[in-house]
């Protein structure tokens, strides 16, 4: 891409050109991702690949979303993402796809794609911006990050403050709860959770549960009913659909001696939406504060 050379223009030409021209349209653009890279673009990039359906997500939040000519297979929200060509799930990546779609810019997730995938799309001369959100409260800078380098800035500016506003009440309306013990479940056999670090132990942390496996390693440790009985959870969670609640809960039963059992404090959230760090994630986090105050207000 061309690089505008303001410096053989007359003063008054120059003043002229700046009015007619967006300021992002002009030198180069740097933003830090979240392995702590430098990424520069000449100018906003027009035409980019997401590899992961969080970002995906986001992209289309801001209004960047008709500029994605390549994507993960599992965006799938809004439904325009499913209109998108595919290059890559959670295995397997189309390089040679990707290539061909001449991407100004790649959008990667650091946890969800893994280092080998980012190194090789670097190798192959693509500029890659890696995401990696583990707190609610890194996801308005993020917002406004895409939006400087998709040359969306006011519709991100925009948006991250509305999600910042939001996360504030959330977090003053939660701040001084009792705590209650918490135990998100991610899979079944065997039985995996999420750490402190991950995005999920952030939005326990906000509603004022404990993640009682919040110093395992790694960030997704496998863990055994002995020791969930020896934690001892107030409250068990985990995401699907509510079709899958009645068989879920029948196989805790067994285990009536935890308290969230023997009480009944057992909850699915809607998967998509604490599972993808998105605007939607407030979504989720609302349901999980809501969990725990069921708790507050019945105990055992």
């Amino acid at each position: 891409m061309r690089l505008f050379t303001l410096f053989v223009f007359p003063i008054i030409t120059v003043g002229i050109f700046c009015i007619l021209f967006p300021a992002t349209a002009i030198g180069d653009i740097t933003e830090v991702d979240d392995l702590k890279r430098e990424i520069n673009l000449p100018v906003p990039a027009k035409r980019f690949v997401s590899l992961a359906p969080n970002i995906t997500e986001l992209l289309f939040h801001i209004g960047a979303g008709g500029n994605i000519v390549g994507a993960d297979e599992f965006s799938n929200y809004p439904d325009e993402a499913k209109r998108i060509t595919r290059v890559n799930n959670h295995a397997l990546v189309n390089y040679e796809l990707i290539l061909s779609l001449q991407p100004d810019l790649v959008f990667a997730w650091s946890s969800g794609n893994g280092y080998e995938i980012v190194q090789r799309l670097r190798k192959l001369g693509l500029t890659v911006f890696v995401v990696e959100v583990t707190k609610l409260s890194q996801i308005p800078k993020l917002l406004k990050k895409l939006g400087r380098l998709t040359d969306k800035t006011s519709e991100s500016n925009r948006v991250a403050a509305s999600f910042y506003k939001k996360l504030q009440s959330l977090i003053e309306l939660h701040k001084n709860k009792k705590k209650v013990k918490t135990f998100y479940q991610i899979w079944d056999d065997p039985i995996m959770t999420l750490n402190g670090e991950h995005l999920i132990s952030d939005v326990i942390k906000i509603c004022g549960g404990v993640n009682i496996f919040a110093t395992s390693t790694p960030l997704v440790p496998r863990v055994n009913i002995e020791t969930i009985m020896k934690f001892d959870p107030e409250v068990i969670l985990s995401s699907g659909a509510q079709e899958r609640l009645v068989s879920w809960k029948k196989s805790w039963s067994r285990w009536k001696n935890i308290t969230a059992v023997k009480s009944g404090h057992l909850y699915l959230i809607p998967p998509d939406l604490l599972q993808r760090p998105t605007n939607r994630t407030l979504d989720g986090a609302d349901y999980m504060c809501k969990y725990l105050d069921q708790y507050r207000a019945f105990g055992s």
